[in-house]
C-alpha cells in the first residue's frame, strides 16, 4: 500500500513537471516569446545588455546584431530595433530543464549522440563566446525566403548533455 501511494505521488509530481514543459519551435519561438513580436519586458528580468550601435535596417547575422538582449532565469531574448524605433524579437533561447525541441529532445536529458544521429547534416562546433549556452552545439539552418534563414541550435555541456535550445531568424 505504501509503495503504491509513493509511486502515485512520484507519478503525479513528474506529470506536473512535464505539464510545465514547453516546446521551442524552429523560426517561431517558445510560449509568449514569438519571433517577430514587438518588445515585451517579461516578469523576472534578471539583466539586460544594450548595443546602441545595432539599430535600423540591415542584415541580422546572429546575437552580435542585437540592439538589446534580455536575460531571464531560463530564457534569453534578443531584440533588434527596426526602422520605426521599435524593438522586434529575432532570437530566443531556453535552458529550462524539461523544455524540449520540436523533435522531442529534452533539456537536461538528451545526449549529443542522439541529436547528432537525428540531424546528420547539422553543423557541429565549439563556442566559448559571451553568448554561448554550452561548450558545444549542433546548428541546423533552413532557408525560409530569399536571403532569410531560420536556425535551430542545440547546446551541450562538456559531458554531451543538452543544456539549452535556441532558435532565431537571420538574413537581409
Amino acid at each position: 500500500m505504501k509503495r503504491a501511494l509513493a509511486a502515485a505521488l512520484v507519478a503525479a509530481f513528474l506529470a506536473v513537471g512535464l505539464a510545465d514543459a514547453a516546446t521551442l519551435t524552429l523560426g517561431r519561438g517558445i510560449g509568449q516569446w514569438t519571433l517577430g513580436r514587438q518588445y515585451l519586458r517579461g516578469t523576472g528580468l534578471v539583466h539586460s545588455q544594450r548595443f546602441p550601435d545595432n539599430v535600423g535596417p540591415g542584415c541580422l547575422l546572429d546575437l552580435t546584431s542585437a540592439t538589446r538582449i534580455d536575460y531571464y532565469r531560463t530564457i534569453r531574448t534578443a531584440w533588434r530595433e527596426g526602422t520605426r524605433g521599435r524593438l522586434y524579437l529575432f532570437d530566443v533561447a531556453t535552458s529550462r530543464a524539461g523544455n524540449r525541441s520540436q523533435d522531442g529532445f529534452v533539456i537536461a536529458q538528451s545526449r549529443l549522440a542522439s541529436v547528432r544521429h537525428a540531424h546528420p547534416r547539422a553543423s557541429f562546433g565549439y563556442d566559448k563566446g559571451e553568448f554561448a549556452l554550452g561548450a558545444s552545439f549542433l546548428r541546423s539552418t533552413r532557408k525560409v525566403a530569399s536571403e532569410r534563414f531560420a536556425s535551430y541550435t542545440y547546446w551541450f555541456d562538456a559531458r554531451g548533455v543538452l543544456t539549452a535550445l535556441e532558435t532565431g531568424n537571420s538574413g537581409c
